[in-house]
């Protein structure tokens, strides 16, 4: 077995109505000012206020709700409830949302404390202790309740960068399946694609361990077995197991790394910021990159994708392993049509510089090194263009 490190530190809570509970976790982790964070559609439903009745208990004190998080915070947000936090003497803060939310939270808990302002925090990295930062996630997706990083978007570069560190995970984290209920169709494919994606990721990943291969693998099945079914019936014990699946693909790839599809994703993100291109829901995006990347890393991953593919159903015991792999592949494409995923970049064309542009971007990323099989620059270039062509017109029966 080969030697590997492994952290996670955060605490987990888990059960429907746990949210009702969090003042008393609070008061036992030495929280007494609370700011709940949270964006505008959560608050406009009374989510939030529903959970400001929760938080007051003895020694613990709701200070305010914060609901100016955007989808894709930046900066210069963050640093705008960084001066709330320390202005109200804020000691807690409560992060109730997806992943975006969760993301900007966390970083103020980090920032508050420090006379650094957010950039530099995120170029050098933190330093001291944050302030307790809890969260609640209304998403089976991003699992930014346990990540150790806090993805953020550069206002001046559009770049996706963040706060990392040990210091921007959450020191508590309650997994309330009931808050699930309601969130709207298109956030929880997206959120569910995501999370998908990073029990896959980090399956295949360079970095795997038997502890993230532990996490990922079964982690893997429930989310590509019962997203569906969840988004139809809106079940809670679903929704649970959506929800936990999750939290564990983010546990497993916040230490196995992720691939190229989250590394394309940045990059292609990072293009459209620049050049006022059109832009992509993050999840969404992932799922334009999914089928090209999978077929990419068939060759270097067809045995783990193979105990997917049988995990799943979708090959048998004695098929071979490429054409286990490549059946898993088509069952992904055909997932990604049941919900109603976009296909296709909605650009009418990708320069030559706009793809040397992703593709620099991409492999500077970890992500480059960690993916299963590593791309050469024309590969990702590849990869790059045929984002442009509609994937359903494929026949992913085969390999390419």
């Amino acid at each position: 077995m080969k030697a590997f490190r492994y952290a996670s530190p955060t605490e987990l809570v888990y059960g429907a109505g746990s949210r009702r509970r969090v003042g008393g976790e609070i008061a036992q982790l030495g929280g007494s000012r609370v700011l709940i964070v949270t964006d505008r559609g959560l608050a406009g439903v009374g989510v939030a206020d529903e959970l400001a009745t929760h938080v007051a208990t003895d020694g613990v004190e709701l200070v305010g709700i914060w609901t100016d998080v955007p989808q894709d915070p930046t900066f210069a947000d963050v640093e705008a409830l960084v001066a709330k936090v320390r202005t109200d003497r804020v000691d807690t803060v409560i992060s109730l949302g997806s992943g975006s939310v969760m993301a900007a939270g966390r970083s103020a808990g980090v920032c508050a404390p420090d006379e650094r302002s957010v950039r530099a925090i995120a170029k050098a990295g933190p330093v001291g202790r944050p302030l307790l930062n809890v969260c609640l996630p209304t998403t089976a997706g991003s699992g930014g309740e346990v990540s150790r990083q806090a993805t953020l978007t550069d206002d001046e570069s559009g770049e996706k960068s963040g706060v990392r560190g040990w210091q921007a995970a959450a020191r508590l984290a309650v997994l309330d399946p009931e808050l699930l209920v309601s969130v709207p169709r298109g956030q929880a494919v997206a959120s569910g694609i995501d999370a998908m994606l990073h029990a896959l990721e980090a399956y295949w990943s360079r970095r795997a361990t038997i502890v993230t291969d532990s996490l990922a693998r079964p982690s893997f099945s429930v989310l590509f077995t019962k997203l569906v079914e969840s988004i139809e019936t809106r079940d809670v014990e679903v929704l649970g197991e959506l929800l936990v699946a999750s939290t564990m693909a983010n546990l497993a790839c916040g230490n196995a790394g992720l691939g190229l599809v989250h590394g394309l994703n940045k990059g292609i993100t990072g293009l459209a910021h620049k050049q006022g291109y059109e832009a992509v829901p993050y999840g969404m995006l992932h799922a334009i990159l999914l089928p090209w990347v999978v077929d990419f890393n068939i060759p270097a991953a067809a045995s783990k994708l193979a105990t997917l593919a049988r995990d799943v159903g979708v090959a048998q015991d004695d098929d071979d392993d490429t054409n286990a792999a490549v059946a898993l592949n088509a069952a992904i494409a055909g997932w990604l049509l049941e919900l109603d995923a976009p296909r296709v970049l909605p650009w009418p064309t990708c320069t030559d510089d706009d793809v040397e542009f992703i593709v620099k971007d991409t492999a500077g990323r970890p992500m480059w090194q960690d993916n299963a099989r590593t791309a050469t620059e024309e590969e990702l270039a590849d990869l790059v263009r045929k984002s442009l062509t509609d994937w359903s017109e494929i026949d992913w029966s085969t390999t390419l």
